[in-house]
Parts: structure tokens; C-alpha cells; sequence
């Protein structure tokens, strides 16, 4: 039987408190491509990555190295909520090449 991948990004971005421009800010995309992940657009890539992980017997994690953060970068990760100059901040600090959204300006 094939299945049908469908994005759980939008369920997730709400259960986190957070809009598209936010999320985008943060992951150092635009919105629209948010967007796209909610609507299922860009999910094969994902596929691929989860594919790589069964044929290599690993966790997606496993794939990336991590390096230990500041106990500062640790208290933006929990934020839920953020006002405009906050995301600049953010998207300052981790050199996101990204806009963010001006129509919450």
C-alpha cells in the first residue's frame, strides 16, 4: 500500500505560538516558503531525508552535528511570543539573510 505524505508544519507552528513570518525568521526562510511547507509543497525533499535515514539505520538527528549554544540562545528557543524588533534581534544574531515580514511593522 503507498502512502501519502501530508505536512503537520501549520499544527505544529500553532501548537508553538508562533506565525509564519516568526517561523520563517527563525529558520532563516521567507514566509511564503512556510507556507509552502504547510501546504504540503517541498515535503519530497523531506522524504528523501527520511529514506537516507532507513537505508542508513539511523535517526534523522543523527544526520546533523550540533554544537553547544549560550545559555542566551537557549532562552530565544523557548520565546513564544516576539515583538518586531525581538525577530530582528533573532534574525541578527543568527545571521538569517532573510526580511522579515513588514506588514507586521
Amino acid at each position: 500500500m503507498r502512502q501519502i505524505a501530508k505536512s503537520r508544519v501549520k499544527k505544529l507552528r500553532e501548537q508553538a505560538g508562533l506565525t509564519q513570518a516568526q517561523l520563517a525568521v527563525f529558520i532563516g526562510v521567507t514566509p511564503n516558503t512556510i507556507q509552502n511547507w504547510e501546504k504540503d509543497n517541498g515535503l519530497a525533499q523531506l522524504e528523501k531525508y527520511l529514506k537516507l535515514c532507513e537505508v542508513l539505520g539511523c535517526e534523522i538527528q543523527d544526520l546533523l552535528e550540533y554544537t553547544d549554544i549560550s545559555d542566551d540562545d537557549a532562552k530565544i528557543d523557548k520565546m513564544k511570543s516576539f515583538s518586531i524588533e525581538e525577530l530582528r534581534k533573532i534574525r541578527e544574531h543568527w545571521k538569517t539573510d532573510v526580511k522579515a515580514s513588514k506588514t507586521n511593522s
